[in-house]
């Protein structure tokens, strides 16, 4: 038995190292029968009476009816039994038997067990602080009476006899400890796996990508906030129809288990997603989501485009020689005609092979903003005329509110290819909608429909790993006598005098928990300092929160591995209208007032390679706005960007615009080493621009525009 109880142990451990357990439909009771009768006679005496057998123990009974059908699943999907193992003698008919009993059988539940019900089991003690907990009792003692030697006969009075029984320890991992009764937490899980298989079942992959397109074609109300759910379950669709029909059941259990997504079917996209699964007509489908999203603005939406309108407009591309038009590319220096560089050493029109600043290299020193606010101010138009042509170098000072001016010049892979675009080149820009290491938890926050475009935002995640199933509350004080406490008790999706307001807000949620302070009017906002902090409301053993502060484009993110009560996050002070923090938890590693966009990391001079304007005011093309490029050097995005867009094209190609704005976003231009990405300015909008110039003297100008 000992030897026998050990292996089972070492299995068990293994089974316990794929992070997740479960039960099959073959009982416990059912594992329990199958035991007793696979020992051959002479290995299952009769002990005591003729009734007894040295088995047949009351110990090794309740345990196997308890835990003989606990399974694991391997990397295959191969159901896992404690009973695989190799033993010889008395127990080897009984592990091959029950091995096979249990792994051919299906999985039923997840297993786990509650502090409450062991606390209640005849085991050893346990407590809470238990890193391990024992399942059965190990082994124990009896002394026989004189009435019992004599009744059974085959013990003697007073003989003492030890005997060994099945048990394991399970991980503190597989014990609940909430409180919750174990047909809650079972019926979850069972939920979870059946709304996750069945969506398997009938959502297809084709269906996936058909939202996809609705959303990137603007078919979809607010389709985008829910975009990255689709590309979350996409690749567990896949998976599912490449296993083999027998694994795919084992494989749901497995994968829904804590899975956030499981419950796809049941989100809003979702629901369109199986409405289109199911048959419904195109339009219908699109017109009841956006009515669900937004009753007021439901009509607004683009109307999604068919198969008969993708056809001509593929037909009239082909017949027009349009093709090789739209096979687009980034643009390079070696691209540019030397006529459309603006500096001071015009060439004969010939392409430029280099940079006209190859030799500047940039500093690697931090600046802070402020310290430029007493520079020279030039106006673009006087720098592009009087300073640029006498510079030998330029730098431009990067700052994080310059991240939506990251662009990228991109042209045709045929430079004779037929010109697409209102102007009589195939030079196009695209500016950055697609900002490499964005915020997270401001992706979080505006999954769940809250405001990140306000003045000052205060945002805090938790439950990443789904087992932090807590109430954390964002809180937070504005300044004086008139000032408002926003929670959840107060100013929960109404604003305060202030412009404040909470506007999502969780309770103990099974998935990634959000909640969002956001102010929306500087202009209402009163001069003084708003404390940000966090409360831990079930006061329950925290497993850690991320917050995030951001204002005038600065993002501050701050990971608190333990909230107590109350956890104090920063102090931000408003006073004639620039803010100003206080950091009083801990900042992120990642969390500097520095990031990175385009592999280019702000706060820091970039050499700049190239000067020019947008090629819709090339060769004296005066097309639409300006605009002015200030190309870094090392400057790339590492996203895929939009290849084109609408309003530029010629006119004679807007009679196709719905499926061109679909092929526009679809048909991306992929990252490349070799790419003219800096910084982009419109003529007509208000922005400024640090330079640092070398030439006839150094110096230092902020160009306005």
């Amino acid at each position: 038995m000992k030897n026998f109880n050990k292996k089972i142990q070492d299995r068990f451990a293994e089974m316990q190292a794929t992070g997740k357990l479960f039960r099959v439909e073959f009982t416990g009771n059912q594992v329990w029968d199958l035991y007793l009768s696979s020992f051959p006679g002479e290995y299952d005496p009769k002990f005591r009476d003729p009734n007894s057998s040295t088995h047949n123990c009351n110990h090794c009974k309740n345990f196997i009816r308890r835990y003989g059908n606990i399974v694991a699943v391997d990397n295959e999907y191969n159901i896992m039994s404690m009973f695989d193992v190799d033993v010889e003698g008395e127990y080897y008919e009984s592990a091959i038997k029950l091995s096979n009993a249990v792994r051919s059988s299906k999985i039923k539940e997840v297993f786990f067990e509650t502090f409450n019900e062991l606390k209640s089991l005849p085991y050893e003690s346990c407590n809470k602080n238990n890193s391990v907990f024992r399942l059965g009792t190990a082994s124990n003692s009896k002394r026989y009476t004189k009435e019992e030697a004599e009744r059974y006969g085959v013990v003697k009075a007073d003989e003492i006899r030890s005997f060994n029984h099945f048990h394991l320890d399970l991980n503190k991992s597989y014990v609940d400890f909430s409180g919750s009764s174990v047909e809650a937490l079972m019926g979850e899980y069972r939920d979870s796996k059946n709304v996750f298989q069945r969506a398997m079942e009938t959502i297809s992959v084709d269906t996936l990508n058909l939202v996809k397109d609705l959303i990137n074609q603007g078919s979809l109300l607010n389709g985008q906030t829910h975009l990255f759910k689709i590309d979350q379950f996409l690749p567990f669709k896949t998976e599912y129809d490449n296993l083999t029909p027998t694994k795919r059941d084992t494989w749901c259990w497995v994968k829904s288990y804590k899975l956030p997504i499981a419950k796809f079917r049941n989100e809003l996209i979702g629901v369109l997603c199986t409405e289109l699964a199911e048959g419904e007509e195109l339009n219908k489908a699109c017109q009841s989501w956006n009515k669900r999203v937004d009753p007021a603005n439901y009509m607004k939406a683009v109307a999604p485009i068919t198969k008969k309108q993708i056809e001509e407009a593929r037909k009239f591309v082909e017949e027009n020689g349009y093709v090789d038009s739209f096979d687009r590319r980034f643009a390079t220096i070696e691209d540019i005609k030397v006529s459309e560089i603006l500096h001071s050493n015009v060439g004969d029109g010939k392409l430029k092979n280099v940079s006209i600043f190859d030799n500047v290299k940039a500093t690697p020193t931090r600046h802070k903003r402020s310290e430029f606010d007493g520079v020279e101010e030039v106006h673009i138009d006087k720098f592009m005329k009087d300073i640029l042509p006498s510079c030998s170098s330029i730098e431009a000072f990067v700052t994080n509110k310059q991240k939506g001016n990251f662009a990228s010049l991109t042209t045709s892979n045929n430079e004779d290819s037929k010109p697409i675009f209102k102007w009589d080149n195939n030079y196009s820009w695209t500016f950055n909608g697609n900002l490499a290491g964005k915020s997270l938890i401001k992706e979080a926050v505006k999954s769940e429909g809250g405001k990140v475009d306000g003045v000052l935002r205060f945002s805090i995640t938790w439950n990443e790993d789904g087992r932090d199933i807590l109430d954390y509350d964002a809180h937070a004080q504005e300044p004086g006598s008139g000032g408002q406490h926003i929670s959840f008790r107060n100013c929960k999706g109404s604003k305060s005098l202030m412009s404040g307001m909470l506007d999502v807000d969780m309770i103990k949620p099974s998935k990634l928990g959000v909640e969002n302070i956001v102010w929306s009017d500087k202009s209402k906002m009163r001069d003084g300092v708003y404390k940000f902090w966090i409360n831990n409301y079930d006061n329950g053993r925290s497993k850690g929160v991320k917050a995030e502060i951001e204002f005038e484009g600065e993002i501050y993110t701050y990971d608190i591995p333990h909230v107590g009560y109350d956890q104090t996050v920063a102090e931000v002070t408003l006073k004639n209208g620039e803010f100003t923090i206080k950091h009083i938890a801990p900042l992120s590693d990642n969390s500097i007032t520095s990031t990175e966009i385009y592999n280019i990391e702000t706060n820091k001079f970039h050499k700049v390679n190239l000067v020019c304007l947008s090629p819709n005011h090339w060769n004296n093309n005066n097309v639409g706005n300006k605009h002015y490029f200030f190309m870094l050097d090392g400057c790339k995005t590492k996203e895929p960007i939009r290849s084109f867009h609408n309003e530029n094209l010629l006119p004679d190609l807007a009679q196709h615009r719905k499926v061109l704005e679909v092929l526009g976003a679809t048909n991306t231009i992929e990252p490349s080493s070799k790419q003219l990405s800096g910084l982009g300015f419109n003529a007509t909008v208000k922005d400024e621009l640090i330079l640092r110039l070398a030439g006839s003297h150094k110096r230092v100008v902020k160009v306005v525009f």
